[in-house]
């Protein structure tokens, strides 16, 4: 852990007493590459995340599950404040290392712009841009605070009348700065006792001392989020980018990684496990299966591997969309597996190689280990959403199969199964975990019996008492669930 400083430079906020408020949800939205000010080639450019959204109950993968609906109305909240990012002058604008403060209740800015000299006056345009949208964002641009990345750290600021005129931010009246001499990932900038610190401040100037609690680990992301608008990693991995030539040209997506404790001091290589969200989800949902891996590593009950997290579309199914707009099973297959070996000291064999994932992240691990046999050696998955065509919410389907009972049907792990069976047979390690409290549990146990037909050898637990969750399923599992791991990276399976 690096050793933190923090100086507060005018206004002490440690000890400032907050009233707190109900949290505005875990729901927002993505307006990218807003033009300010500018056009063509000299366009200056912003995003904006604002609290608001909308999700389905427990994600993709719940046949007989209502959807959730979303916050209350844009018109019953109050105007939010801004607090503006600045990456600093050629610096790509999204996406930000502050984006989690949407969940504190915050209209969040990633400001592009010109050069350093015109950052206070292209500020300025910001905020007149802003105003002029204020209804339609709900927006107080009255209160607005600046993050940005000085010499030695992060300075805070609360943008005032006149400040245009200032050559810098930094000449501000009421500020704040947070000690980092190297943070390249900002890693430090996002540590929970920083972004408290920083909230802290701006409640104090933008909201009266008014507080909401938020956890940027719990926000939910919008629809088409290849890349986790929220940066904050889970504790003990890496946020990283990486290029998505399948979606075109300078396209990328997003990851977590865990690397094993030694791996900065040794020479290893090491196995790798994609591990898969459910439906409606993100990478950050890994955060339990993180710390429980990291334990078990940690206590020598699991073999040290590279975890990673993938960020899969929310509504994705890790099928390519039948329209060709999503091509979420592409991006995992030809661009994310070879960027991870390309990039880590990774076991590149498939016998090293495995999957899993929970509910919609399940259905993700058999349909991808068991199409692609050949780069997967180990297949695991957790209550796997395997429902029918005719049974899942049709609302579910259509951004991936459409009304295509056939294209859903092809892709499911009970054809697939079928079509690679002798492979699979032969080379393949499988696990099957389910709660017995599942409302899926009817149809895992006939996906078991299926395995058993095919004559294809694998493990298939049930965890007493343990509902739709990933959690509880591990927790009630009367072994211990990581040294699954040990045995089938171990195992000859040529």
């Amino acid at each position: 852990m690096k050793k933190l400083t923090i100086l507060i430079l005018i206004e002490a906020v440690l000890g400032f007493h907050l009233l707190s408020q109900p949290g505005p949800g875990n729901l927002f939205s993505v307006h990218r590459n807003m033009v300010y000010t500018g056009k063509n080639n000299h366009a200056l450019k912003l995003d904006l995340y604002v609290p608001g959204g909308q999700a389905m109950a427990a994600g993709v993968g719940v046949a007989g599950k209502q959807p959730q609906q979303g916050i209350p109305g844009e018109a019953n909240l109050s105007a939010r404040p801004v607090l503006i990012w600045l990456p600093g002058y050629g610096k790509e604008i999204f996406p930000s290392p502050v984006a989690g403060y949407v969940g504190n209740g915050y209209a969040m800015v990633s400001l592009q712009v010109e050069n350093e000299s015109t950052t206070s006056k292209n500020i300025e345009q910001a905020l007149d841009y802003l105003q002029q949208h204020a209804e339609r964002f709900n927006l107080d641009t009255e209160k607005t605070g600046l993050i940005l990345p000085v010499s030695g750290g992060y300075l805070a600021v609360i943008w005032q009348n006149g400040m245009q005129k200032q050559k810098s931010p930094a000449e501000a009246a009421i500020q704040m700065k947070i000690v980092a001499e190297s943070d390249p990932d900002f890693s430090i900038l996002q540590l929970a006792e920083n972004t408290n610190q920083l909230i802290c401040f701006f409640d104090k100037h933008l909201r009266n001392g008014m507080h909401t609690e938020s956890d940027p680990l719990d926000l939910r992301c919008p629809a088409d989020s290849w890349i986790d608008p929220v940066t904050n990693p889970i504790p003990g991995t890496t946020y990283r980018l990486f290029p998505t030539p399948v979606r075109g040209e300078s396209q990328q997506g997003s990851y977590l990684i865990y690397l094993p404790g030694d791996y900065a001091t040794s020479n290893k290589r090491y196995p790798v496990i994609y591990w898969l969200h459910g439906g409606n989800g993100n990478s950050r949902d890994g955060a339990w299966m993180c710390a429980q891996m990291d334990a078990a590593m940690q206590n020598g009950s699991m073999l040290p591997c590279i975890v990673v997290f993938v960020q899969g579309l929310p509504i994705g199914w890790y099928n390519n969309s039948k329209d060709g707009t999503m091509p979420v099973e592409d991006v995992i297959i030809r661009d994310l597996i070879p960027h991870i070996d390309d990039t880590y000291r990774t076991i590149n064999r498939r016998e090293a190689r495995g999957i899993d994932g929970m509910s919609m992240g399940g259905y993700g691990s058999l349909h991808l280990g068991f199409k692609y046999p050949e780069l997967f050696g180990v297949v695991s998955s957790i209550a796997p959403s395997i429902t029918t065509f005719e049974k899942e919410r049709k609302e579910l389907l259509m951004q991936t199969f459409e009304d295509d009972a056939a294209y859903f049907n092809v892709n499911h792990p009970t054809t697939l199964v079928q079509k690679n069976a002798e492979y699979l047979r032969l080379h393949t390690v499988i696990r099957l975990l389910v709660g017995d409290r599942d409302f899926l549990f009817d149809i895992v146990q006939q996906f078991h019996l299926q395995l058993a037909d095919l004559q294809i050898n694998h493990q298939y637990s049930i965890a007493e008492g343990a509902d739709h969750d990933y959690k509880q399923v591990i927790a009630n599992l009367s072994f211990n669930a990581f040294e699954f791991w040990g045995s089938a990276f171990t195992k000859d399976s040529h």
